[in-house]
Formats: structure tokens, sequence, C-alpha cells
């Protein structure tokens, strides 16, 4: 019974982990960008006032970003997969469970770390006064899609991003 009660907690927790390493299930660190080349939306551009050299670098800033991001999650993925891996066995090793779990938070952290390297890349590229701008701009945008979507239109979907 113990050692159910232990299986069915590490799946919960291996599920929850898996579900914050997704865009949309990450936790809130104070502010959150929009999905996707937002500088690249005409209206935001012009009310921030981005330039063209400012749109390229942020470009590459966000490909380097996604690249990094496609192989952090896939290593958080290895890892889940192995604590699965051990989970599962007929014989339970706790000190082995424990020590991939903690492998797995690692992979967790290293993706998050990225997000926020993302983030302030762009607060430096923006400067103050159009960075704080860009915090109600995102939430008039998510505003927009939850109204879309409210509305039976079709949400964008991951790799329909702006």
């Amino acid at each position: 019974m113990r050692r159910l009660v232990f299986y069915v907690l590490m799946c919960f927790l291996v599920l929850s982990g898996s579900s914050m390493a997704g865009d949309h299930g990450r936790p809130n660190e104070g502010i959150d960008l929009p999905p996707g080349k937002w500088w690249r939306m005409p209206d935001v551009a012009k009310e921030l006032n981005i330039s063209p050299d400012e749109q390229l670098k942020l470009d590459d800033f966000y490909y380097k970003h996604r690249t990094q991001m496609i192989d952090l999650k896939g290593g958080l993925e290895k890892e889940q997969i192995a604590l699965e891996r051990l989970i599962e066995k007929e014989v339970l090793d706790e000190v082995a469970c424990k020590d991939q779990y903690q492998k797995v938070l690692n992979a967790r952290n290293k993706l998050s770390i990225d997000r926020y390297n993302f983030l302030i890349e762009v607060r430096k590229l923006l400067g103050y006064e159009r960075f704080l701008q860009l915090k109600p701009k995102f939430r008039e945008l998510r505003k927009d899609e939850a109204q879309k979507f409210n509305g039976r239109e079709e949400p964008r979907g991951k790799g329909d991003r702006r």
C-alpha cells in the first residue's frame, strides 16, 4: 500500500512538472512575454517604437532562445522518462528515485533560467520605458486571444505564433 501511494504521488509530480515546462503552465515570474514574434506585429512595433534594427536583434534572441528551449525541453522529458522507469520497477529503489527526481527539478530549473535570460535580453534592448509599455500591451493581446477563443474562433496553435 505504501508503495502504491508513493507511485501515485510521483506520477502526479512528474505529470504536473511536465505541464509547468510547457509554455502555458509556467509559473508567473513577475512579467511574462507575449508568445511568438510580437515585435513583428505592426501595431506593437509602432506603439513601442521598435526600429527595424531592434526587430532583427529580437529575431536573433528569439531564434537562439527557441533552439535552446528545444534542447532543454528534450532534456527535461528524458529525465522525466528515466524517473517514470525507476518508479515503475517492481523493486523500488527509493534513493535512485529521489536522485532522479532531483535531476528532473534541475532540468526544469534550466528551462526557467533560459526563459528568464530571454526576458532580460528583451529588457536590455527595449530599455525601461518601452519595457513597461510591453506589459499592458501583452495583457491586451492576451485579452484579444481570449475573446477570439470565447467567440468560438480557433485559438492560434503552438506552431502558428506571430
